[in-house]
């Protein structure tokens, strides 16, 4: 009794935030390598190791859900994506000497962050492999707090520390309070083309390099899932497999 009455106390002080949405932050490899490795963790890769599985029933079975495929074409390969089990634990000490490698001398982190432990989850994924392209959904990350921590507050410090200037981490900070999203990092040395393309199902983010060789990259999210599609594809063509799996 007093065991079940611990477990529903524990869940209700803690906060889910699921993020169903994609940015992409451009910041030098010096302050990603300025981040305390105990937080590393909240910046986490879009695509996650795969194991091959025989028919998409057992895709389906070992995901947990339907994946939704272009019913075009059919799948050379499928795989199962590894699930996300992860902490980022705030260490106080190491997070401040972070801002000061960083010359970041306008940001006060609270006394109370100290020992707080964010947990990262997501479940498994489902990866099609159709040779010219490949396509990726699972269900979108979350993030696991105390309640009441101010996880748009925590971003925004982190935002700091990797390099990010003080007006740019508040608009960031404010766009995840409204709409929560997974932050990848690009090193600023690669010359990119990230911009927003229209779908079905709303926004999505379009992925390519400067000089418009090699393959595409399109990240976009339904109501349950994070999808990521690449391939040797034109950007219409990328537009058209989204549209066509929702």
């Amino acid at each position: 009794m007093f065991l079940l009455l611990g477990l529903l106390l524990a869940l209700q002080s803690q906060q889910s935030i699921k993020l169903k949405r994609f940015e992409i932050l451009r910041v030098d490899p010096a302050g990603m390598n300025r981040l305390p490795p105990s937080l590393r963790a909240i910046f986490a890769d879009p695509v996650p190791d795969a194991e091959p599985v025989a028919s998409l029933n057992e895709a389906e079975m070992r995901a947990g859900f339907t994946p939704r495929l272009p019913k075009s074409a059919t799948p050379l390969q499928l795989g199962v994506t590894d699930p996300v089990h992860a902490d980022a634990r705030i260490e106080l000490e190491a997070l401040n000497q972070a801002l000061r490698d960083g010359t970041v001398t306008d940001v006060t982190v609270p006394q109370d962050w100290e020992a707080v432990t964010i947990a990262i989850e997501r479940g498994r994924g489902v990866l099609a492999d159709y040779g010219d392209f490949v396509i990726v959904q699972a269900p979108p990350l979350t993030l696991n707090t105390p309640s009441g921590f101010p996880v748009d507050q925590f971003v925004e410090v982190l935002f700091r520390v990797v390099g990010i200037d003080a007006p740019d981490a508040r608009t960031l900070r404010q766009k995840f309070a409204a709409n929560p999203a997974v932050f990848f990092p690009i090193p600023t040395r690669y010359e990119m083309d990230i911009h927003e393309v229209r779908l079905n199902s709303g926004s999505g983010l379009l992925l390519q390099n400067g000089s418009k060789i090699g393959d595409l990259a399109l990240v976009w999210s339904t109501a349950d899932h994070i999808y990521f599609l690449t391939g040797g594809l034109t950007e219409t063509q990328l537009i058209e497999l989204a549209n066509s799996i929702q």
